[in-house]
């Protein structure tokens, strides 16, 4: 059985050992723990909003950049990717992983919009929850941006290549 690590292309690391998780995770901790009980309740309609909208707006976006790298497949790219890449399952695995943070984060936006008045202790840990995917959706969201660009840009190569070539 093949490790995590090279499985995900790499992402692994980059993903549960990289510094964005922790850093989001770590800000977002501070920020419930300092944050005014009141502060909190009273923004917690508009964070849950925010997070409803923009998880499933990002759910848009990853599925349009599946689209562009399936309409980028044919023999030749595939040739390709193989030379530069670890595999196809590691190609498309930026996009599960920022597809599940952006369920994870209208999730907990749906959450925060239904929650009520729970105690202080577990209202303080769901919006710390609540805005740690935010923040690591939006972060990861960078990177799958960057991931699709080079793609493109390993695409208008090929093509390139191929024009000159004929």
């Amino acid at each position: 059985m093949k490790k995590p690590n090279s499985l995900m292309g790499g992402w692994f690391k980059k993903t549960i050992l990289g510094a964005d998780l922790w850093i989001t995770f770590v800000l977002s901790a501070i920020i419930c723990i300092v944050a005014d009980e009141n502060v909190l309740r009273c923004i917690r309609v508009d964070i849950g909003m925010a997070q409803l909208q923009i998880g499933t707006a990002l759910m848009g976006v990853v599925l349009a950049g599946l689209a562009i790298i399936v309409v980028f497949l044919d023999e030749r790219y595939i040739k390709i990717l193989e030379q530069v890449a670890p595999g196809l399952e590691a190609d498309l695995w930026p996009f599960n992983y920022v597809a599940l943070l952006a369920v994870i984060c209208a999730s907990f936006g749906m959450s925060l919009i239904l929650i009520g008045y729970p105690p202080i202790t577990i209202y303080r840990i769901i919006v710390g929850l609540s805005l740690w995917s935010f923040a690591y959706l939006l972060w990861n969201f960078y990177y799958l941006v960057k991931f699709i660009f080079g793609h493109a840009k390993v695409r208008m190569k090929q093509i390139k290549a191929e024009a000159d070539n004929k």
